[in-house]
């Protein structure tokens, strides 16, 4: 017997406990919004200027990039990267919800 997938998931709400399908609908609207908001993030980053003087190892030193952490630049790429974690760590949960069964 073939079931499509709106059959599916009618199925699983009856089957299910009362708690699983808030939990995923939650974890999908926090997947969707840390979604775009990383694409946010990465839009509002500087681009890379040093072109091709990072291939020859040439860099220059200047205050700017030497409290790169402190500055803006470092506060959007610390964002990205705990938005990143954040969001791999919602999609393992995710798929271990969907993995359980009733």
């Amino acid at each position: 017997m073939f079931i499509d997938g709106m059959h599916a998931a009618m199925l699983m709400a009856e089957i299910a406990p009362g708690w699983y399908l808030p939990v995923r609908i939650t974890l999908m609207v926090l997947i969707s919004i840390l979604a775009v908001f990383i694409i946010l993030v990465v839009l509002l980053q500087p681009g890379n200027e040093e072109g091709l003087g990072a291939l020859t190892g040439s860099t220059s030193d200047t205050y700017l990039g030497k409290n790169k952490g402190k500055s803006w630049e470092g506060r959007l790429k610390k964002l990205t990267i705990i938005a990143a974690v954040l969001i791999v760590v919602l999609c393992i949960a995710f798929a271990v919800l969907g993995t359980i069964k009733f």
